[in-house]
Protein backbone atom coordinates (compact mmCIF):
# COMPACT_ATOMS: atom_id res chain seq x y z
CA UNK A 1 0.00 0.00 0.00
CA UNK A 2 1.45 3.60 -1.02
CA UNK A 3 1.07 6.57 0.73
CA UNK A 4 -1.76 7.40 -1.72
CA UNK A 5 -4.06 4.99 -0.47
CA UNK A 6 -3.59 6.30 2.83
CA UNK A 7 -6.83 8.44 3.63
CA UNK A 8 -7.82 10.69 6.84
CA UNK A 9 -10.61 11.72 8.13
CA UNK A 10 -11.50 15.69 7.11
CA UNK A 11 -12.91 17.71 9.24
CA UNK A 12 -16.63 17.25 7.69
CA UNK A 13 -15.88 13.55 7.89
CA UNK A 14 -14.82 13.29 4.50
CA UNK A 15 -11.77 11.62 3.51
CA UNK A 16 -9.26 14.27 3.42
CA UNK A 17 -6.18 12.87 1.54
CA UNK A 18 -2.99 15.03 2.29
CA UNK A 19 -0.40 16.11 0.48
CA UNK A 20 2.40 14.28 -0.87
CA UNK A 21 5.64 14.49 0.70
CA UNK A 22 8.73 14.53 -1.99
CA UNK A 23 12.02 13.31 -0.13
CA UNK A 24 14.97 14.61 -1.82
CA UNK A 25 17.91 12.20 -1.91
CA UNK A 26 21.88 13.64 -0.69
CA UNK A 27 23.94 13.52 -3.08
CA UNK A 28 28.27 13.57 -2.44
CA UNK A 29 30.69 11.19 -0.76
CA UNK A 30 29.69 10.49 2.68
CA UNK A 31 31.51 10.88 5.52
CA UNK A 32 31.74 7.08 7.05
CA UNK A 33 33.68 5.72 3.85
CA UNK A 34 36.56 7.79 5.40
CA UNK A 35 37.10 5.28 7.73
CA UNK A 36 37.81 2.08 5.95
CA UNK A 37 39.68 4.46 3.41
CA UNK A 38 42.07 5.57 6.23
CA UNK A 39 42.19 1.68 7.46
CA UNK A 40 43.59 0.55 4.35
CA UNK A 41 46.16 3.53 3.90
CA UNK A 42 47.04 3.23 6.95
CA UNK A 43 48.20 -0.80 6.35
CA UNK A 44 49.22 -0.22 3.45
CA UNK A 45 51.45 2.17 4.80
CA UNK A 46 52.58 -0.37 7.05
CA UNK A 47 52.94 -2.76 4.76
CA UNK A 48 55.37 -0.62 2.65
CA UNK A 49 57.19 0.69 5.56
CA UNK A 50 57.62 -3.09 6.72
CA UNK A 51 58.68 -4.42 3.27
CA UNK A 52 60.60 -1.53 2.56
CA UNK A 53 62.91 -1.69 6.20
CA UNK A 54 62.74 -5.75 5.68
CA UNK A 55 67.01 -6.95 4.71
CA UNK A 56 67.53 -9.66 2.14
CA UNK A 57 66.75 -13.69 3.03
CA UNK A 58 69.62 -15.44 2.23
CA UNK A 59 69.91 -19.63 2.19
CA UNK A 60 72.95 -21.35 4.01
CA UNK A 61 74.08 -24.83 3.87
CA UNK A 62 75.86 -26.63 6.25
CA UNK A 63 76.96 -29.99 7.15
CA UNK A 64 75.82 -30.04 10.66
CA UNK A 65 73.50 -28.05 12.87
CA UNK A 66 74.79 -28.10 16.36
CA UNK A 67 74.36 -24.96 18.64
CA UNK A 68 71.62 -23.24 15.72
CA UNK A 69 68.52 -22.32 16.38
CA UNK A 70 65.48 -20.60 14.66
CA UNK A 71 64.87 -16.56 16.49
CA UNK A 72 68.21 -17.09 18.05
CA UNK A 73 71.13 -17.94 16.01
CA UNK A 74 72.84 -14.55 15.50
CA UNK A 75 75.11 -13.73 11.74
CA UNK A 76 77.76 -11.47 12.66
CA UNK A 77 80.18 -9.24 10.75
CA UNK A 78 83.18 -7.89 13.04
CA UNK A 79 81.64 -8.90 16.26
CA UNK A 80 78.08 -6.81 15.28
CA UNK A 81 74.46 -8.63 14.44
CA UNK A 82 73.95 -8.17 11.02
CA UNK A 83 71.45 -11.09 10.30
CA UNK A 84 69.56 -13.65 12.17
CA UNK A 85 68.42 -17.12 11.69
CA UNK A 86 64.46 -17.56 10.73
CA UNK A 87 64.50 -21.10 10.14
CA UNK A 88 66.26 -24.08 10.60
CA UNK A 89 65.34 -27.71 8.68
CA UNK A 90 66.94 -30.75 6.79
CA UNK A 91 67.29 -30.93 2.81
CA UNK A 92 65.46 -32.91 1.61
CA UNK A 93 67.70 -36.14 1.42
CA UNK A 94 68.48 -35.45 4.67
CA UNK A 95 72.25 -35.11 4.06
CA UNK A 96 72.53 -31.32 5.01
CA UNK A 97 71.20 -28.42 7.23
CA UNK A 98 69.21 -25.44 5.57
CA UNK A 99 69.23 -22.60 7.39
CA UNK A 100 66.76 -19.64 5.98
CA UNK A 101 68.38 -16.13 8.05
CA UNK A 102 67.18 -12.22 7.38
CA UNK A 103 69.75 -10.29 6.91
CA UNK A 104 69.76 -6.04 8.34
CA UNK A 105 69.00 -4.19 4.74
CA UNK A 106 72.21 -2.16 5.03
CA UNK A 107 74.34 -5.15 4.62
CA UNK A 108 72.42 -6.39 1.02
CA UNK A 109 74.55 -4.91 -1.16
CA UNK A 110 78.04 -6.75 0.69
CA UNK A 111 76.81 -10.16 -0.55
CA UNK A 112 78.72 -11.14 -2.99
CA UNK A 113 78.79 -14.67 -4.24
CA UNK A 114 82.49 -14.99 -2.58
CA UNK A 115 81.27 -14.21 0.73
CA UNK A 116 81.67 -16.56 3.32
CA UNK A 117 79.99 -18.13 6.36
CA UNK A 118 80.77 -20.41 9.31
CA UNK A 119 79.56 -21.22 12.75
CA UNK A 120 81.36 -20.07 15.22
CA UNK A 121 81.76 -22.71 18.27
CA UNK A 122 84.19 -23.61 20.84
CA UNK A 123 87.35 -25.64 18.56
CA UNK A 124 90.57 -26.94 20.40
CA UNK A 125 93.07 -28.12 18.35
CA UNK A 126 96.87 -28.14 18.47
CA UNK A 127 96.82 -24.54 16.77
CA UNK A 128 95.13 -23.44 19.97
CA UNK A 129 91.79 -22.79 21.13
CA UNK A 130 89.07 -20.52 19.79
CA UNK A 131 85.59 -19.97 20.26
CA UNK A 132 85.15 -19.60 24.11
CA UNK A 133 83.23 -16.83 23.79
CA UNK A 134 80.24 -18.91 22.43
CA UNK A 135 80.22 -20.60 25.93
CA UNK A 136 78.40 -17.73 27.49
CA UNK A 137 76.61 -16.17 24.17
CA UNK A 138 76.08 -18.93 22.20
CA UNK A 139 77.14 -20.17 19.19
CA UNK A 140 76.67 -17.62 15.97
CA UNK A 141 77.46 -17.50 12.48
CA UNK A 142 80.11 -15.56 11.26
CA UNK A 143 80.14 -13.72 7.81
CA UNK A 144 82.86 -12.31 5.91
CA UNK A 145 81.87 -10.19 3.08
CA UNK A 146 83.61 -10.33 -0.39
CA UNK A 147 82.57 -9.06 -3.73
CA UNK A 148 81.19 -11.00 -6.83
CA UNK A 149 77.62 -11.17 -8.11
CA UNK A 150 75.18 -10.62 -6.02
CA UNK A 151 73.72 -14.04 -4.53
CA UNK A 152 71.38 -15.29 -1.68
CA UNK A 153 72.88 -18.82 -1.63
CA UNK A 154 75.74 -19.85 0.39
CA UNK A 155 77.57 -23.07 1.27
CA UNK A 156 78.44 -22.40 4.72
CA UNK A 157 82.61 -23.58 5.57
CA UNK A 158 82.77 -26.23 8.17
CA UNK A 159 85.76 -24.49 9.68
CA UNK A 160 86.65 -20.72 10.34
CA UNK A 161 88.83 -19.70 7.25
CA UNK A 162 92.52 -19.27 8.17
CA UNK A 163 93.12 -16.35 6.65
CA UNK A 164 90.37 -13.03 6.40
CA UNK A 165 90.05 -12.09 3.17
CA UNK A 166 91.09 -8.44 4.55
CA UNK A 167 94.49 -9.89 5.76
CA UNK A 168 97.56 -8.54 3.28
CA UNK A 169 99.75 -10.96 2.15
CA UNK A 170 100.03 -13.51 -0.92
CA UNK A 171 98.67 -16.79 -1.25
CA UNK A 172 101.05 -19.88 -3.15
CA UNK A 173 100.63 -23.17 -4.33
CA UNK A 174 103.01 -25.97 -3.39
CA UNK A 175 103.00 -29.20 -4.67
CA UNK A 176 104.74 -32.45 -3.32
CA UNK A 177 104.39 -36.42 -3.47
CA UNK A 178 104.18 -36.80 0.48
CA UNK A 179 101.85 -34.62 2.26
CA UNK A 180 103.68 -36.01 5.76
CA UNK A 181 103.12 -34.01 9.07
CA UNK A 182 101.57 -30.84 7.39
CA UNK A 183 97.94 -29.99 7.87
CA UNK A 184 96.27 -26.78 8.12
CA UNK A 185 97.53 -24.32 10.38
CA UNK A 186 100.94 -25.31 9.96
CA UNK A 187 103.27 -22.16 10.52
CA UNK A 188 105.34 -20.92 7.26
CA UNK A 189 109.02 -19.77 8.53
CA UNK A 190 111.74 -17.81 6.28
CA UNK A 191 114.79 -17.45 8.55
CA UNK A 192 113.17 -19.61 12.14
CA UNK A 193 110.69 -16.46 12.00
CA UNK A 194 106.72 -17.38 11.45
CA UNK A 195 105.87 -15.40 8.31
CA UNK A 196 102.84 -17.82 6.97
CA UNK A 197 100.59 -20.79 7.29
CA UNK A 198 99.07 -23.32 5.59
CA UNK A 199 95.56 -22.61 4.36
CA UNK A 200 94.11 -26.02 3.17
CA UNK A 201 95.71 -29.39 1.50
CA UNK A 202 94.00 -31.63 -0.72
CA UNK A 203 95.27 -34.59 -3.35
CA UNK A 204 95.39 -33.31 -6.95
CA UNK A 205 93.75 -34.75 -9.62
CA UNK A 206 95.75 -37.18 -10.85
CA UNK A 207 96.25 -38.42 -7.70
CA UNK A 208 100.08 -38.36 -7.90
CA UNK A 209 100.89 -35.04 -5.98
CA UNK A 210 99.66 -33.34 -2.95
CA UNK A 211 97.96 -29.90 -3.41
CA UNK A 212 99.63 -27.56 -0.22
CA UNK A 213 98.00 -23.41 -0.11
CA UNK A 214 100.11 -21.57 1.82
CA UNK A 215 99.56 -17.86 2.66
CA UNK A 216 102.67 -15.28 3.41
CA UNK A 217 101.67 -12.82 4.90
CA UNK A 218 102.56 -8.57 4.37
CA UNK A 219 105.30 -7.39 4.37
CA UNK A 220 107.51 -11.05 3.98
CA UNK A 221 105.55 -12.05 0.87
CA UNK A 222 108.00 -9.59 -0.98
CA UNK A 223 110.55 -12.28 -0.29
CA UNK A 224 108.96 -14.97 -2.44
CA UNK A 225 110.85 -14.66 -5.51
CA UNK A 226 109.98 -17.36 -8.84
CA UNK A 227 113.39 -18.79 -7.64
CA UNK A 228 112.54 -19.42 -3.93
CA UNK A 229 112.49 -22.97 -2.78
CA UNK A 230 110.34 -24.44 -0.03
CA UNK A 231 111.59 -27.34 1.94
CA UNK A 232 109.55 -28.84 5.20
CA UNK A 233 110.66 -28.90 8.73
CA UNK A 234 109.97 -31.67 10.28
CA UNK A 235 110.72 -29.69 13.87
CA UNK A 236 112.67 -32.25 15.49
CA UNK A 237 116.14 -33.77 13.77
CA UNK A 238 118.63 -36.53 14.95
CA UNK A 239 121.74 -36.66 13.03
CA UNK A 240 124.67 -39.34 13.66
CA UNK A 241 128.41 -38.02 12.73
CA UNK A 242 131.85 -37.93 13.48
CA UNK A 243 131.42 -35.00 16.38
CA UNK A 244 128.65 -37.52 17.85
CA UNK A 245 124.82 -37.39 17.89
CA UNK A 246 123.04 -33.76 16.85
CA UNK A 247 119.92 -33.09 17.61
CA UNK A 248 118.43 -30.13 16.80
CA UNK A 249 114.59 -29.04 17.94
CA UNK A 250 112.23 -26.36 16.55
CA UNK A 251 109.79 -24.76 18.02
CA UNK A 252 106.71 -26.90 19.74
CA UNK A 253 104.45 -25.86 16.88
CA UNK A 254 106.66 -27.33 14.34
CA UNK A 255 106.66 -30.59 16.43
CA UNK A 256 103.48 -31.49 16.66
CA UNK A 257 101.70 -29.55 13.32
CA UNK A 258 105.05 -29.64 10.66
CA UNK A 259 106.27 -26.42 9.34
CA UNK A 260 107.14 -25.09 6.25
CA UNK A 261 110.23 -23.35 5.18
CA UNK A 262 111.05 -21.10 1.90
CA UNK A 263 114.62 -19.44 1.18
CA UNK A 264 115.19 -15.72 -1.31
CA UNK A 265 117.97 -16.48 -3.89
CA UNK A 266 120.73 -14.10 -3.02
CA UNK A 267 121.60 -13.50 -6.17
CA UNK A 268 117.85 -11.73 -6.76
CA UNK A 269 117.83 -9.18 -4.27
CA UNK A 270 116.73 -6.59 -6.16
CA UNK A 271 114.47 -8.93 -8.26
CA UNK A 272 110.67 -8.81 -7.88
CA UNK A 273 108.33 -10.83 -5.51
CA UNK A 274 106.05 -13.74 -7.15
CA UNK A 275 102.75 -13.17 -8.41
CA UNK A 276 99.48 -13.68 -6.49
CA UNK A 277 99.35 -17.85 -6.94
CA UNK A 278 102.35 -18.88 -8.09
CA UNK A 279 103.27 -22.25 -7.44
CA UNK A 280 106.45 -24.04 -6.41
CA UNK A 281 107.86 -27.20 -5.57
CA UNK A 282 107.85 -28.52 -1.92
CA UNK A 283 111.30 -30.52 -0.89
CA UNK A 284 111.18 -32.95 1.87
CA UNK A 285 114.33 -31.13 2.97
CA UNK A 286 116.66 -29.01 2.38
CA UNK A 287 118.65 -31.79 1.47
CA UNK A 288 116.48 -33.10 -0.91
CA UNK A 289 116.79 -29.48 -3.17
CA UNK A 290 120.39 -30.31 -3.36
CA UNK A 291 119.88 -33.70 -4.44
CA UNK A 292 117.41 -32.50 -7.35
CA UNK A 293 119.75 -30.33 -8.73
CA UNK A 294 121.79 -33.55 -9.93
CA UNK A 295 119.94 -34.50 -13.35
CA UNK A 296 122.17 -36.82 -15.05
CA UNK A 297 121.85 -40.34 -13.70
CA UNK A 298 123.26 -43.59 -14.85
CA UNK A 299 121.59 -46.56 -13.89
CA UNK A 300 123.74 -49.97 -12.76
CA UNK A 301 122.93 -53.65 -11.64
CA UNK A 302 124.90 -55.22 -9.03
CA UNK A 303 124.33 -59.02 -7.59
CA UNK A 304 125.19 -59.13 -3.91
CA UNK A 305 125.28 -63.21 -3.01
CA UNK A 306 124.83 -62.72 0.82
CA UNK A 307 122.85 -61.34 2.92
CA UNK A 308 121.40 -57.78 2.21
CA UNK A 309 119.91 -57.31 5.63
CA UNK A 310 120.17 -53.56 5.96
CA UNK A 311 119.71 -52.57 2.77
CA UNK A 312 116.89 -50.39 1.53
CA UNK A 313 116.05 -48.38 -1.70
CA UNK A 314 117.63 -44.68 -1.35
CA UNK A 315 120.63 -46.20 0.84
CA UNK A 316 123.52 -43.95 -0.23
CA UNK A 317 126.65 -45.03 -3.34
CA UNK A 318 129.29 -43.58 -1.97
CA UNK A 319 133.14 -43.13 -3.34
CA UNK A 320 135.63 -43.02 -0.32
CA UNK A 321 132.63 -41.42 1.86
CA UNK A 322 131.42 -39.57 -0.56
CA UNK A 323 128.08 -40.00 -2.25
CA UNK A 324 127.43 -40.49 -5.64
CA UNK A 325 124.74 -42.39 -5.92
CA UNK A 326 121.65 -44.25 -4.49
CA UNK A 327 119.68 -47.52 -4.57
CA UNK A 328 116.88 -47.30 -6.38
CA UNK A 329 115.95 -51.31 -5.88
CA UNK A 330 116.71 -54.21 -4.16
CA UNK A 331 114.96 -57.68 -4.94
CA UNK A 332 115.26 -61.32 -4.72
CA UNK A 333 116.40 -63.48 -7.45
CA UNK A 334 116.36 -67.05 -7.30
CA UNK A 335 117.71 -69.84 -10.15
CA UNK A 336 114.45 -72.94 -9.42
CA UNK A 337 117.31 -75.04 -11.52
CA UNK A 338 120.33 -74.44 -9.77
CA UNK A 339 119.05 -73.35 -6.28
CA UNK A 340 121.01 -70.40 -6.55
CA UNK A 341 119.72 -67.39 -4.73
CA UNK A 342 121.14 -63.64 -5.25
CA UNK A 343 120.07 -60.50 -4.81
CA UNK A 344 120.15 -57.66 -7.50
CA UNK A 345 120.56 -54.40 -6.46
CA UNK A 346 119.99 -51.47 -8.83
CA UNK A 347 121.66 -47.98 -8.45
CA UNK A 348 121.55 -44.95 -9.92
CA UNK A 349 125.14 -43.09 -9.74
CA UNK A 350 124.30 -38.75 -10.38
CA UNK A 351 127.09 -37.85 -13.06
CA UNK A 352 127.66 -34.32 -11.98
CA UNK A 353 128.55 -35.34 -8.65
CA UNK A 354 131.30 -37.74 -10.13
CA UNK A 355 132.39 -35.08 -12.82
CA UNK A 356 132.64 -31.27 -13.14
CA UNK A 357 130.85 -29.36 -15.95
CA UNK A 358 133.70 -28.91 -17.78
CA UNK A 359 135.27 -32.86 -17.67
CA UNK A 360 131.46 -33.37 -18.53
CA UNK A 361 131.38 -31.11 -21.64
CA UNK A 362 134.51 -33.50 -22.65
CA UNK A 363 133.31 -36.69 -21.68
CA UNK A 364 130.23 -36.07 -23.63
CA UNK A 365 131.42 -35.28 -26.83
CA UNK A 366 134.24 -37.92 -26.58
CA UNK A 367 131.84 -40.64 -25.79
CA UNK A 368 128.44 -39.18 -26.90
CA UNK A 369 128.51 -41.60 -29.34
CA UNK A 370 128.81 -44.65 -27.51
CA UNK A 371 126.69 -43.80 -24.82
CA UNK A 372 123.86 -43.23 -27.14
CA UNK A 373 124.37 -46.74 -28.06
CA UNK A 374 123.83 -47.86 -24.53
CA UNK A 375 127.54 -48.38 -23.70
CA UNK A 376 129.51 -46.94 -20.78
CA UNK A 377 132.91 -46.50 -21.84
CA UNK A 378 133.86 -44.94 -18.50
CA UNK A 379 132.65 -47.82 -15.79
CA UNK A 380 133.86 -50.29 -18.54
CA UNK A 381 137.41 -48.84 -18.04
CA UNK A 382 137.02 -48.53 -14.39
CA UNK A 383 136.20 -52.39 -13.90
CA UNK A 384 139.34 -53.43 -16.24
CA UNK A 385 141.01 -51.07 -13.57
CA UNK A 386 139.75 -53.32 -10.46
CA UNK A 387 136.13 -51.34 -9.17
CA UNK A 388 134.09 -53.54 -7.61
CA UNK A 389 130.40 -52.68 -5.23
CA UNK A 390 130.62 -53.96 -1.99
CA UNK A 391 128.15 -54.23 1.02
CA UNK A 392 129.17 -51.65 4.01
CA UNK A 393 127.87 -50.89 7.62
CA UNK A 394 127.08 -47.49 7.78
CA UNK A 395 125.56 -47.61 11.28
CA UNK A 396 126.83 -49.70 14.40
CA UNK A 397 123.80 -48.36 15.75
CA UNK A 398 120.99 -49.47 13.25
CA UNK A 399 122.85 -51.81 11.18
CA UNK A 400 122.10 -49.73 8.02
CA UNK A 401 123.92 -50.58 4.82
CA UNK A 402 125.57 -48.60 1.83
CA UNK A 403 127.41 -49.54 -1.43
CA UNK A 404 130.88 -48.92 -1.75
CA UNK A 405 132.29 -48.53 -4.58
CA UNK A 406 136.59 -49.00 -4.64
CA UNK A 407 139.10 -50.25 -6.65
CA UNK A 408 140.54 -54.10 -5.90
CA UNK A 409 143.30 -54.76 -8.01
CA UNK A 410 143.98 -58.04 -6.69
CA UNK A 411 140.70 -59.07 -7.46
CA UNK A 412 140.36 -61.78 -10.64
CA UNK A 413 139.85 -59.30 -13.67
CA UNK A 414 136.26 -59.06 -15.03
CA UNK A 415 134.77 -56.75 -17.39
CA UNK A 416 131.06 -54.73 -17.03
CA UNK A 417 128.56 -56.98 -18.52
CA UNK A 418 125.60 -56.22 -20.59
CA UNK A 419 122.45 -57.67 -21.30
CA UNK A 420 120.47 -57.06 -18.24
CA UNK A 421 118.01 -54.19 -17.96
CA UNK A 422 121.57 -52.06 -16.43
CA UNK A 423 124.98 -52.98 -17.34
CA UNK A 424 126.14 -54.84 -14.21
CA UNK A 425 128.69 -53.75 -11.81
CA UNK A 426 131.07 -57.14 -10.14
CA UNK A 427 130.96 -56.91 -6.31
CA UNK A 428 133.10 -58.19 -3.93
CA UNK A 429 132.06 -59.80 -0.66
CA UNK A 430 131.22 -57.03 1.93
CA UNK A 431 132.91 -56.52 5.50
CA UNK A 432 131.01 -58.78 7.68
CA UNK A 433 130.76 -61.75 5.49
CA UNK A 434 134.23 -61.72 5.16
CA UNK A 435 134.87 -61.65 8.64
CA UNK A 436 132.13 -64.30 8.89
CA UNK A 437 134.31 -66.55 6.26
CA UNK A 438 137.67 -66.10 7.80
CA UNK A 439 135.72 -66.61 11.54
CA UNK A 440 134.43 -69.68 10.21
CA UNK A 441 137.95 -70.47 8.48
CA UNK A 442 139.32 -69.89 11.95
CA UNK A 443 137.12 -72.43 14.01
CA UNK A 444 137.51 -75.00 11.27
CA UNK A 445 141.68 -75.10 12.12
CA UNK A 446 140.71 -74.76 16.02
CA UNK A 447 138.54 -77.73 15.67
CA UNK A 448 141.43 -79.42 14.47
CA UNK A 449 143.83 -78.93 16.81
CA UNK A 450 144.61 -81.46 20.20
CA UNK A 451 142.32 -78.79 22.80
CA UNK A 452 141.92 -81.64 25.00
CA UNK A 453 145.56 -82.81 24.73
CA UNK A 454 146.60 -79.00 25.25
CA UNK A 455 144.27 -78.48 27.81
CA UNK A 456 145.88 -81.12 29.91
CA UNK A 457 149.46 -79.97 29.76
CA UNK A 458 147.99 -76.26 31.04
CA UNK A 459 146.37 -77.92 33.97
CA UNK A 460 149.57 -79.55 34.81
CA UNK A 461 151.93 -76.30 34.30
CA UNK A 462 149.21 -74.57 36.29
CA UNK A 463 149.13 -76.63 38.96
CA UNK A 464 153.26 -76.76 39.10
CA UNK A 465 153.09 -72.89 39.45
CA UNK A 466 150.68 -73.30 41.88
CA UNK A 467 152.56 -75.58 43.77
CA UNK A 468 156.16 -73.32 43.35
CA UNK A 469 154.25 -70.49 44.76
CA UNK A 470 152.98 -72.20 48.20
CA UNK A 471 156.23 -73.83 49.27
CA UNK A 472 157.46 -72.96 52.36
CA UNK A 473 160.85 -71.90 51.13
CA UNK A 474 159.43 -69.62 48.77
CA UNK A 475 157.24 -67.69 51.32
CA UNK A 476 160.37 -67.67 53.79
CA UNK A 477 162.45 -66.36 51.53
CA UNK A 478 159.89 -63.67 50.90
CA UNK A 479 160.14 -62.68 54.83
CA UNK A 480 163.72 -63.06 54.42
CA UNK A 481 163.55 -60.14 51.36
CA UNK A 482 161.27 -57.89 53.47
CA UNK A 483 163.66 -57.45 56.53
CA UNK A 484 166.61 -56.65 54.46
CA UNK A 485 164.95 -54.14 52.98
CA UNK A 486 163.62 -52.84 56.49
CA UNK A 487 167.20 -52.96 57.66
CA UNK A 488 168.51 -51.17 54.33
CA UNK A 489 165.94 -48.37 55.04
CA UNK A 490 167.18 -47.76 58.32
CA UNK A 491 170.64 -47.81 57.14
CA UNK A 492 169.74 -45.34 55.07
CA UNK A 493 168.00 -43.31 57.20
CA UNK A 494 171.08 -43.47 59.41
CA UNK A 495 173.14 -41.89 57.08
CA UNK A 496 171.42 -39.21 55.59
CA UNK A 497 171.18 -38.09 59.12
CA UNK A 498 175.23 -38.53 59.33
CA UNK A 499 175.72 -36.82 56.03
CA UNK A 500 173.76 -34.31 56.98
CA UNK A 501 175.97 -33.66 60.30
CA UNK A 502 179.20 -33.61 58.38
CA UNK A 503 177.95 -31.21 55.86
CA UNK A 504 177.16 -28.73 58.69
CA UNK A 505 180.45 -29.46 60.28
CA UNK A 506 181.91 -28.44 56.95
CA UNK A 507 180.21 -25.83 56.10
CA UNK A 508 181.55 -23.87 59.68
CA UNK A 509 184.81 -25.45 59.27
CA UNK A 510 184.77 -23.35 55.63
CA UNK A 511 183.22 -20.56 57.34
CA UNK A 512 185.97 -20.38 60.34
CA UNK A 513 188.71 -20.94 57.22
CA UNK A 514 187.01 -18.13 55.35
CA UNK A 515 187.81 -15.85 58.20
CA UNK A 516 190.93 -16.29 58.89
CA UNK A 517 191.70 -15.93 55.12
CA UNK A 518 190.09 -12.52 54.73
CA UNK A 519 192.67 -11.72 57.77
CA UNK A 520 195.21 -12.81 55.06
CA UNK A 521 197.00 -10.75 52.63
CA UNK A 522 195.34 -12.69 49.18
CA UNK A 523 198.48 -12.20 46.98
CA UNK A 524 200.73 -14.80 50.01
CA UNK A 525 201.07 -18.50 48.33
CA UNK A 526 199.36 -19.49 51.66
CA UNK A 527 196.21 -17.74 50.22
CA UNK A 528 196.27 -19.49 46.55
CA UNK A 529 196.72 -22.79 47.96
CA UNK A 530 193.97 -21.98 50.68
CA UNK A 531 191.47 -21.11 47.75
CA UNK A 532 192.34 -23.99 45.83
CA UNK A 533 191.96 -26.39 49.20
CA UNK A 534 188.81 -24.45 49.67
CA UNK A 535 187.55 -25.00 46.24
CA UNK A 536 188.01 -28.89 46.30
CA UNK A 537 186.58 -29.07 49.37
CA UNK A 538 182.95 -26.91 47.95
CA UNK A 539 183.38 -29.64 45.51
CA UNK A 540 183.05 -32.15 47.94
CA UNK A 541 180.59 -30.99 50.03
CA UNK A 542 178.52 -30.97 46.46
CA UNK A 543 179.26 -34.62 46.35
CA UNK A 544 178.31 -35.78 49.83
CA UNK A 545 175.02 -33.87 49.29
CA UNK A 546 174.33 -35.69 46.20
CA UNK A 547 175.15 -38.86 47.44
CA UNK A 548 172.66 -38.28 50.58
CA UNK A 549 169.96 -37.19 48.05
CA UNK A 550 170.58 -40.45 46.40
CA UNK A 551 170.37 -42.69 48.87
CA UNK A 552 167.14 -41.15 50.61
CA UNK A 553 165.44 -41.75 47.08
CA UNK A 554 167.36 -45.31 46.58
CA UNK A 555 168.46 -46.84 49.84
CA UNK A 556 168.84 -50.08 47.89
CA UNK A 557 171.81 -49.08 46.14
CA UNK A 558 173.67 -49.78 49.58
CA UNK A 559 173.10 -53.37 48.45
CA UNK A 560 173.16 -53.42 44.88
CA UNK A 561 174.79 -50.38 43.74
CA UNK A 562 173.85 -47.33 41.56
CA UNK A 563 172.36 -49.06 38.83
CA UNK A 564 170.00 -51.27 41.10
CA UNK A 565 168.93 -54.79 41.70
CA UNK A 566 169.19 -55.88 38.13
CA UNK A 567 172.54 -54.00 37.35
CA UNK A 568 175.28 -56.21 37.05
CA UNK A 569 177.94 -56.98 39.40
Amino acid sequence: MSDNDIRHPGPAGNDYLPDAVVVEKRRGFSIVWLIPLVAALIGAWLAYKTLSEQGPIITLTFREGTGLEAGKTKIKYKALDVGVVKTVRFSPDLSQVIVTAEMNKEVARHLGENSRFWVVRPRVGLSGVSGLETVVSGTYIEVEFDDGNPARAFTGLEQPPAIRADTPGHRYLLLTDQLGSIQRGSPIYFRDIQVGEVLTTQLAEDNRNVLVHVFVNAPYDRLVRDQSRFWKTSGFEVSLGAQGIDVRMESLLSVLLGGIAFDAPEHDEAGSASRDGAQFRLYDSFSDIAESSYTRRDSYMMNFEGSVRGLSVGAPVEVRGLKIGKVTEVKLDIDLKTGNIRVPVAVELELERILPPDLMKQFDETYGTLRAEGRRPGMEHMVKRGLRAQLRTGSLLTGQLFVELDFYPDSPPLELVYGGPYPEIPTVPGALEAFQKTALDILDKLRKLPLEQIANELLGTMQGANRLVNAPEWRAAIRSLDATLKDVRTLAQTADRQVAALASDVGKTLGTVRNTLESVDPEAPLMVDLGNMLEELAAAARSIRTLSDHLDRHPESLLYGKGGPGAKK
